[in-house]
């Protein structure tokens, strides 16, 4: 009888048999690969079980909790007194950072199943750090998945959390700091000491309350220096969109909700010199609601375009004047002006309002 025929019929009479209570020895459940580079490639370490019991026992399964991570086993008995093997084999492609990876080995026994662990840190080679971490902190090595932080929409009075992975490509421990952080940001490094090559976050938690300096498109910035001495940092930019919530209204108090109305869509300037004087252009706000409507905020991005509105509280059925001052000179396009004035307001049904200033520029 050839050795694969008889471990089948020997590992089918075990099944038959059901788990055995067994006395299994794990000679080691956890390893440590330390640091190694990702050039490395897979990097292997085995686990060995001994059987001390008196009957024979078998490794029924064994998968790990990632796809880079693979165990391999020989699905032979194992005798009373012999030694198992389970070789696992960790793949660092694309992984660069600390790592703690863990496998399920299930075995005849009872309790049928054991934990085993590996760990270590892979040092990314140039080109996965420069996919996964494209933004260098001057020449300090150490690196940024972004320089930005978008929060999206986020209600007035709520808080909203993002971060930035970054990664330690020096030969040192850092420990990394931030400055000139805006009131209404927390930011928090985690951990605040970084080893050689491992990966870190910038944590932060936007709170939109009386801090916040806007309605609509709140900008902020701080900067981040890779360690505690550092002079050479890097600018991160935040941005959110403030908005309010209506979501809890009722059918009635919508019923009884202000009604922002323009009395044009847009200001056409027709052809326009840039060495054409500044012109002055107006529009008006109307309530057409039934309580009052409340301008949370009237602004233009474009530097050509400035907006001015003297009364941000219109009663219901009065009107507002929305002064508009363009200047050709600060027009930035060759070709055309096509700016947008934002009317951000608690009208719950048109909460932002838009009016173009658009021209052609001669």
């Amino acid at each position: 009888m050839n050795k694969p025929l008889f471990s089948f019929i020997a590992l089918s009479a075990m099944l038959t048999a059901g788990s055995a209570v067994a006395d299994v020895r794990w000679l080691e459940k956890n390893h440590d690969f330390g640091a190694f580079d990702e050039n490395m490639g897979t990097v292997y370490c085995d686990f060995r079980l001994v059987n001390e019991g008196s009957e024979p026992i078998a490794i029924m399964s064994a998968r790990a909790n990632c796809g880079c991570t693979r165990p391999d086993y020989s699905h032979d008995p194992v005798a009373p007194g012999d030694t198992a093997v389970i070789r696992v084999g960790f793949d660092p492609s694309g992984r660069p950072g600390r790592f703690n990876k863990r496998i399920y080995v299930d075995c005849n026994t009872e309790p049928s199943r054991t934990t085993l662990s590996i760990q270590g840190t892979v040092i990314g080679r140039g080109n996965t750090l420069r996919s996964r971490y494209p933004f260098n902190v001057g020449e300090s090595g150490v690196k940024l998945r972004s320089t930005n932080i978008p929060y999206g929409k986020v209600y007035r009075g709520a808080t909203s959390g993002q971060y930035i992975e970054c990664y330690n490509a020096t030969s040192d421990t850092i420990r990394p700091r931030v400055e000139d952080v805006p009131s209404y940001i927390n930011v928090m490094i985690q951990p605040a000491a970084v080893p050689p090559g491992e990966q870190f976050i910038i944590s932060t938690v936007l709170h939109t309350g009386p801090k916040t300096p806007d309605w609509g498109i709140a900008t902020g910035r701080f900067t981040f220096y890779p360690d505690a001495s550092s002079t050479d940092g890097q600018e991160i930019e935040t941005v959110a969109i403030v908005s309010e919530d209506f979501s809890k209204l009722t059918d009635a108090e919508r019923a009884q909700a202000p009604l922002l109305d323009t009395d044009v869509t847009s200001i056409d300037l027709g052809s326009v010199r840039r060495t054409d004087k500044p012109s002055r252009h107006q529009f008006t706000i109307t309530n057409k609601g039934k309580s009052p409507l409340l301008l949370r905020r009237v602004s233009c991005s474009d530097p050509a375009v400035t907006v001015k509105v003297k009364d941000t509280k219109i009663k219901p059925g009065k009107k507002a004047r929305v002064e508009v001052d363009v200047d050709p000179a600060a027009v930035k396009s060759s070709e055309l002006l096509n700016a947008r004035i934002n009317i951000i307001a608690n009208d719950p049904d048109h909460p932002n309002t838009t009016v173009r200033v658009v021209g052609e520029m001669k």
